[in-house]
């Protein structure tokens, strides 16, 4: 059984580790609206998220909007962003009509549509046999 200093000293470890991961700020990578990729960024842990835009695909959708990397979305459809999973959501509620975008340029305040981005229906050939 080790000595009580060293099981003190183990837990002075864990909760400074749980104290830095606490005030950490919460992020998340690798995310994606059509046309472009974000990071999600909360400075508290009841804090909306800012999503900040990471880069944008040329000719899409974001590209045409004058979106760039480094701009913060900062709601989607007049509302804060709550969660990554609310984004999606948000993404695929909006297919039909696009999304309006609040986001912060350079210290300013700016709105932009992304319209719904269209998805190529399958290809069916006719002599195609359903089971039935």
């Amino acid at each position: 059984m080790p000595p009580a200093s060293a099981l003190l000293l183990m837990l002075a470890g864990v909760v400074g580790l749980a104290a830095h991961l606490a005030s950490a700020p919460f992020a998340s990578t690798g995310n994606q609206i059509p046309g472009l990729t974000y990071e999600a960024e909360r400075t508290a842990p009841h804090a909306p998220l800012a999503l900040v835009v990471t880069s944008v695909q040329d000719g899409s959708a974001a590209a045409k909007a004058d979106i760039a990397a480094g701009d913060v979305i900062v709601g989607i459809d007049g509302r804060p962003i709550a969660s990554v999973s609310a984004v999606a959501r948000a993404m695929k509620g909006d297919a039909k009509r696009g999304v309006d975008l609040h986001i912060r340029h350079g210290g300013e305040s700016r709105y932009k549509h992304l319209p719904p981005t269209r998805v190529k229906e399958p290809h069916v050939p006719e002599n195609t046999r359903h089971r039935g």
